[in-house]
């Protein structure tokens, strides 16, 4: 009973560490997230905190999230658009230019279907249109 105690405890040991080594040795992925907060996003306004949530369950992911008009905040594990209103025309010229975009290993613009704003731009981008 003594050896088999003794097993237990080393086999626990060894793969708790092997565990703990590949959890700290995993990348990370930055992710940009930019949200449209033009007043053609109202009706979808809603819905983009359910995007995000979609967005920040992504597991070994820092993410920062910014509107065409400001960053929000830079990178966590978490997003939290609070604050923030749906007004105004959009533009996305120089969104590429953002620090956090140009770092970025995915870039992610959430805009509407009913958007009038030209995202031709942002080639490398994820676009996703919400529909209302």
């Amino acid at each position: 009973m003594k050896a088999f105690a003794i097993w237990l405890g080393i086999v626990a040991v060894v793969f708790g560490g092997y565990a703990l080594i590949t959890t700290m040795l995993r990348e990370t992925n930055q992710v940009f997230v930019l949200v449209d907060s033009s007043f053609q996003m109202r009706p979808v306004w809603n819905d983009v905190q359910l995007e995000l949530d979609r967005i920040d369950d992504e597991e070994h992911a820092e993410i920062a999230l910014a509107t065409e008009k400001e960053p929000v905040h830079g990178y966590q594990s978490e997003l939290r658009l609070v604050g923030v209103e749906a007004f105004a025309p959009c533009t996305f010229d120089g969104i590429d230019q953002l620090p956090e975009a140009a770092d970025a290993d995915e870039r992610i613009l959430i805009t509407t279907a009913d958007n009038t704003c030209d995202a031709s731009a942002l080639t490398d981008w994820t676009i996703i249109e919400l529909a209302p």
